[in-house]
Protein backbone atom coordinates (compact mmCIF):
# COMPACT_ATOMS: atom_id res chain seq x y z
CA UNK A 1 0.00 0.00 0.00
CA UNK A 2 1.32 3.42 -0.94
CA UNK A 3 1.88 5.69 2.12
CA UNK A 4 -0.68 8.46 2.43
CA UNK A 5 2.05 11.13 2.52
CA UNK A 6 5.41 11.22 0.76
CA UNK A 7 8.62 12.13 2.56
CA UNK A 8 8.35 15.84 1.74
CA UNK A 9 4.79 16.00 3.07
CA UNK A 10 5.76 14.16 6.25
CA UNK A 11 8.61 16.59 6.83
CA UNK A 12 6.26 19.52 6.21
CA UNK A 13 4.01 18.39 9.07
CA UNK A 14 6.87 18.34 11.56
CA UNK A 15 8.17 21.67 10.26
CA UNK A 16 4.72 23.27 10.66
CA UNK A 17 4.48 22.01 14.24
CA UNK A 18 7.89 23.43 15.14
CA UNK A 19 7.08 26.79 13.53
CA UNK A 20 3.76 27.08 15.35
CA UNK A 21 5.31 26.03 18.66
CA UNK A 22 8.04 28.65 18.30
CA UNK A 23 5.60 31.39 17.28
CA UNK A 24 2.53 30.73 19.43
CA UNK A 25 3.38 28.39 22.30
CA UNK A 26 6.91 28.77 23.60
CA UNK A 27 6.76 32.58 23.91
CA UNK A 28 3.76 32.10 26.25
CA UNK A 29 5.40 29.33 28.30
CA UNK A 30 5.80 30.54 31.89
CA UNK A 31 4.58 33.95 30.69
CA UNK A 32 0.78 33.54 30.76
CA UNK A 33 -1.27 36.41 32.16
CA UNK A 34 -4.30 35.60 34.27
CA UNK A 35 -6.67 36.46 31.43
CA UNK A 36 -4.75 34.10 29.10
CA UNK A 37 -6.09 31.11 31.08
CA UNK A 38 -9.68 29.87 31.19
CA UNK A 39 -11.53 26.73 32.27
CA UNK A 40 -13.58 24.67 29.81
CA UNK A 41 -14.68 22.41 32.67
CA UNK A 42 -13.51 21.33 36.12
CA UNK A 43 -9.72 21.13 35.95
CA UNK A 44 -9.82 21.44 32.14
CA UNK A 45 -7.72 24.46 31.15
CA UNK A 46 -7.51 26.27 27.84
CA UNK A 47 -5.02 29.06 27.21
CA UNK A 48 -4.29 31.59 24.50
CA UNK A 49 -1.44 29.30 23.47
CA UNK A 50 -3.91 26.46 22.78
CA UNK A 51 -6.27 28.66 20.80
CA UNK A 52 -3.70 30.54 18.73
CA UNK A 53 -1.61 27.44 18.02
CA UNK A 54 -4.63 25.52 16.74
CA UNK A 55 -5.71 28.43 14.53
CA UNK A 56 -2.21 28.67 13.07
CA UNK A 57 -1.69 24.94 12.58
CA UNK A 58 -4.93 24.03 10.83
CA UNK A 59 -4.27 25.86 7.53
CA UNK A 60 -0.67 24.61 7.46
CA UNK A 61 -1.86 21.01 7.72
CA UNK A 62 -4.45 21.56 5.02
CA UNK A 63 -1.69 22.81 2.73
CA UNK A 64 -0.08 19.37 3.17
CA UNK A 65 -3.32 17.42 2.76
CA UNK A 66 -6.61 19.23 2.22
CA UNK A 67 -8.94 17.19 4.44
CA UNK A 68 -11.08 18.06 7.50
CA UNK A 69 -9.30 18.91 10.75
CA UNK A 70 -10.66 17.83 14.12
CA UNK A 71 -9.03 20.18 16.60
CA UNK A 72 -9.52 19.89 20.34
CA UNK A 73 -10.38 23.55 20.82
CA UNK A 74 -12.60 23.81 17.74
CA UNK A 75 -14.42 20.70 18.95
CA UNK A 76 -15.05 22.33 22.32
CA UNK A 77 -16.93 25.05 20.42
CA UNK A 78 -18.55 22.70 17.89
CA UNK A 79 -18.99 19.20 19.40
CA UNK A 80 -20.18 17.83 16.04
CA UNK A 81 -16.70 18.10 14.49
CA UNK A 82 -15.37 14.70 15.67
CA UNK A 83 -18.27 12.97 13.89
CA UNK A 84 -16.20 13.01 10.68
CA UNK A 85 -13.94 10.37 12.26
CA UNK A 86 -16.81 7.87 12.07
CA UNK A 87 -17.50 8.41 8.34
CA UNK A 88 -14.42 6.73 6.88
CA UNK A 89 -13.14 10.08 5.57
CA UNK A 90 -9.49 11.03 5.84
CA UNK A 91 -9.01 13.68 8.53
CA UNK A 92 -6.39 15.34 10.69
CA UNK A 93 -6.60 15.54 14.48
CA UNK A 94 -4.90 18.33 16.42
CA UNK A 95 -4.11 18.80 20.07
CA UNK A 96 -2.31 22.15 20.03
CA UNK A 97 -1.05 21.95 23.63
CA UNK A 98 -1.41 18.49 25.08
CA UNK A 99 -0.95 18.64 28.83
CA UNK A 100 -2.36 22.14 29.19
CA UNK A 101 -2.54 21.84 33.00
CA UNK A 102 1.19 21.09 33.01
CA UNK A 103 1.80 24.04 30.67
CA UNK A 104 -0.16 26.35 32.97
CA UNK A 105 1.86 25.11 35.95
CA UNK A 106 5.12 25.88 34.17
CA UNK A 107 6.06 22.23 33.58
CA UNK A 108 7.96 21.29 30.42
CA UNK A 109 5.81 18.14 30.12
CA UNK A 110 3.56 19.36 27.33
CA UNK A 111 3.41 18.52 23.64
CA UNK A 112 1.96 19.42 20.26
CA UNK A 113 0.11 16.48 18.71
CA UNK A 114 -1.09 15.87 15.15
CA UNK A 115 -2.79 12.70 13.95
CA UNK A 116 -4.07 11.38 10.65
CA UNK A 117 -7.12 9.12 10.36
CA UNK A 118 -8.14 7.15 7.27
CA UNK A 119 -11.12 4.76 6.99
CA UNK A 120 -11.76 5.24 10.71
CA UNK A 121 -8.27 4.10 11.76
CA UNK A 122 -5.19 6.00 13.00
CA UNK A 123 -2.59 5.90 10.22
CA UNK A 124 -0.28 8.81 11.04
CA UNK A 125 1.02 10.57 14.11
CA UNK A 126 3.40 13.38 15.05
CA UNK A 127 4.29 14.33 18.63
CA UNK A 128 6.50 17.35 19.25
CA UNK A 129 7.87 18.06 22.71
CA UNK A 130 8.76 21.75 22.31
CA UNK A 131 11.00 22.04 25.36
CA UNK A 132 13.04 18.90 24.62
CA UNK A 133 13.09 19.39 20.84
CA UNK A 134 12.08 15.76 20.26
CA UNK A 135 9.75 14.95 17.38
CA UNK A 136 8.18 11.48 17.32
CA UNK A 137 6.50 10.50 14.08
CA UNK A 138 4.99 7.48 12.43
CA UNK A 139 3.04 6.77 9.26
CA UNK A 140 1.46 3.49 8.24
CA UNK A 141 3.84 1.58 5.99
CA UNK A 142 6.76 3.93 6.63
CA UNK A 143 7.90 3.26 10.20
CA UNK A 144 8.28 5.18 13.44
CA UNK A 145 11.07 7.60 14.27
CA UNK A 146 12.26 10.09 16.86
CA UNK A 147 14.29 12.91 15.31
CA UNK A 148 15.03 10.59 12.40
CA UNK A 149 16.16 7.58 14.46
CA UNK A 150 14.16 4.38 14.00
CA UNK A 151 12.07 3.33 17.01
CA UNK A 152 11.04 -0.01 15.52
CA UNK A 153 14.68 -1.03 15.15
CA UNK A 154 15.27 -0.52 18.86
CA UNK A 155 12.18 -2.56 19.71
CA UNK A 156 13.45 -5.40 17.51
CA UNK A 157 16.83 -5.26 19.26
CA UNK A 158 15.06 -5.51 22.63
CA UNK A 159 13.06 -8.53 21.50
CA UNK A 160 16.20 -10.23 20.26
CA UNK A 161 18.04 -9.55 23.51
CA UNK A 162 15.16 -11.00 25.52
CA UNK A 163 15.07 -14.09 23.30
CA UNK A 164 18.76 -14.61 24.02
CA UNK A 165 18.14 -14.32 27.76
CA UNK A 166 19.92 -11.00 28.10
CA UNK A 167 18.72 -8.44 30.71
CA UNK A 168 15.33 -7.04 29.74
CA UNK A 169 15.31 -3.55 28.25
CA UNK A 170 11.52 -3.31 28.55
CA UNK A 171 10.37 -2.30 32.01
CA UNK A 172 7.67 -4.48 33.48
CA UNK A 173 5.62 -1.75 35.11
CA UNK A 174 2.97 0.23 33.31
CA UNK A 175 1.55 3.72 33.68
CA UNK A 176 -2.12 4.28 34.48
CA UNK A 177 -4.47 7.17 35.21
CA UNK A 178 -7.45 6.57 37.48
CA UNK A 179 -8.78 10.11 36.94
CA UNK A 180 -11.72 9.19 34.69
CA UNK A 181 -12.22 5.61 35.93
CA UNK A 182 -15.52 4.39 37.32
CA UNK A 183 -15.44 2.74 40.74
CA UNK A 184 -15.72 -0.69 39.09
CA UNK A 185 -12.82 -0.04 36.74
CA UNK A 186 -10.74 1.47 39.54
CA UNK A 187 -11.26 -1.67 41.64
CA UNK A 188 -10.39 -3.96 38.73
CA UNK A 189 -7.21 -2.09 37.91
CA UNK A 190 -6.15 -2.12 41.54
CA UNK A 191 -6.69 -5.89 41.63
CA UNK A 192 -4.56 -6.35 38.49
CA UNK A 193 -1.68 -4.14 39.61
CA UNK A 194 0.42 -6.69 41.49
CA UNK A 195 0.04 -9.30 38.75
CA UNK A 196 1.23 -6.78 36.15
CA UNK A 197 4.31 -5.62 38.05
CA UNK A 198 3.01 -2.35 39.44
CA UNK A 199 1.69 0.92 38.05
CA UNK A 200 3.26 4.35 37.79
CA UNK A 201 1.17 7.48 37.24
CA UNK A 202 0.64 8.77 33.74
CA UNK A 203 2.27 12.14 33.11
CA UNK A 204 -1.09 13.78 32.28
CA UNK A 205 0.30 14.46 28.84
CA UNK A 206 -0.31 11.75 26.23
CA UNK A 207 2.50 13.20 24.13
CA UNK A 208 4.97 12.21 26.85
CA UNK A 209 3.18 8.99 27.84
CA UNK A 210 3.31 7.55 24.32
CA UNK A 211 6.91 8.71 23.97
CA UNK A 212 7.74 6.81 27.17
CA UNK A 213 6.05 3.73 25.71
CA UNK A 214 7.73 3.65 22.30
CA UNK A 215 11.08 4.47 23.95
CA UNK A 216 10.42 1.46 26.23
CA UNK A 217 10.70 3.50 29.42
CA UNK A 218 7.35 2.06 30.55
CA UNK A 219 5.97 -1.38 29.77
CA UNK A 220 2.40 -0.37 28.93
CA UNK A 221 -0.18 2.42 29.17
CA UNK A 222 -3.78 2.17 30.39
CA UNK A 223 -6.28 4.96 29.77
CA UNK A 224 -9.86 5.19 30.97
CA UNK A 225 -10.79 7.97 28.54
CA UNK A 226 -9.89 8.24 24.86
CA UNK A 227 -10.29 11.60 23.15
CA UNK A 228 -9.14 11.25 19.53
CA UNK A 229 -6.66 14.14 19.58
CA UNK A 230 -4.98 12.52 22.60
CA UNK A 231 -4.65 9.03 21.11
CA UNK A 232 -4.61 9.03 17.31
CA UNK A 233 -1.01 10.33 17.11
CA UNK A 234 0.36 7.97 19.74
CA UNK A 235 -1.56 4.97 18.44
CA UNK A 236 -0.24 5.49 14.91
CA UNK A 237 3.36 5.91 16.06
CA UNK A 238 3.10 2.96 18.43
CA UNK A 239 1.71 0.65 15.74
CA UNK A 240 4.64 1.39 13.44
CA UNK A 241 7.12 0.87 16.30
CA UNK A 242 5.82 -2.62 17.16
CA UNK A 243 3.11 -1.92 19.72
CA UNK A 244 -0.63 -2.58 19.80
CA UNK A 245 -3.24 -0.09 21.01
CA UNK A 246 -6.75 -1.36 21.67
CA UNK A 247 -9.52 -1.88 24.18
CA UNK A 248 -8.95 -4.52 26.84
CA UNK A 249 -12.19 -6.24 25.76
CA UNK A 250 -10.52 -6.97 22.41
CA UNK A 251 -12.59 -4.47 20.42
CA UNK A 252 -9.59 -2.54 19.06
CA UNK A 253 -9.11 1.21 19.00
CA UNK A 254 -11.38 3.37 16.85
CA UNK A 255 -10.91 7.17 17.11
CA UNK A 256 -14.62 7.87 16.76
CA UNK A 257 -15.39 5.89 19.95
CA UNK A 258 -14.38 7.75 23.11
CA UNK A 259 -16.03 5.57 25.75
CA UNK A 260 -15.83 1.86 26.47
CA UNK A 261 -13.43 -0.59 28.07
CA UNK A 262 -10.08 0.91 29.12
CA UNK A 263 -7.55 1.49 26.35
CA UNK A 264 -4.32 -0.50 26.53
CA UNK A 265 -1.08 0.22 24.69
CA UNK A 266 1.67 -2.39 24.97
CA UNK A 267 4.35 -4.06 22.88
CA UNK A 268 2.63 -6.41 20.44
CA UNK A 269 4.38 -9.55 21.66
CA UNK A 270 3.07 -8.86 25.18
CA UNK A 271 -0.38 -7.66 24.12
CA UNK A 272 -2.43 -10.76 24.79
CA UNK A 273 -0.70 -11.52 28.11
CA UNK A 274 -1.37 -8.06 29.55
CA UNK A 275 -4.82 -7.77 27.99
CA UNK A 276 -5.93 -11.10 29.47
CA UNK A 277 -4.94 -10.08 33.00
CA UNK A 278 -6.79 -6.79 32.72
CA UNK A 279 -9.87 -8.35 31.10
CA UNK A 280 -10.09 -10.97 33.85
CA UNK A 281 -9.91 -8.45 36.68
CA UNK A 282 -12.22 -5.97 34.95
CA UNK A 283 -14.74 -8.61 33.96
CA UNK A 284 -14.85 -7.66 30.27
Amino acid sequence: MQPLLDSAARAAVGDAMRRVADAEIRPRFRALADDDIRLKGPGDFVTEADLEAERALIPLLQEVLDVPVVGEEASATDPTLPAVLATGATAWTVDPVDGTANFVAGSEIYAVMVGLVEDGEPVGGWILQPETGLLYEGLQGVGAYVNGTSLSAEVERSRGAEARGEPRRLRAHGAVSFKYASDRVREGLAAAEHELGGFADLRMCAGFDYADLVSQDVGFLIYTRAKPWDHVPGAAIAAEAGFTVGRVDGSGYHPAIEEGAPLLAVRTDRWETVREVLARHLGV
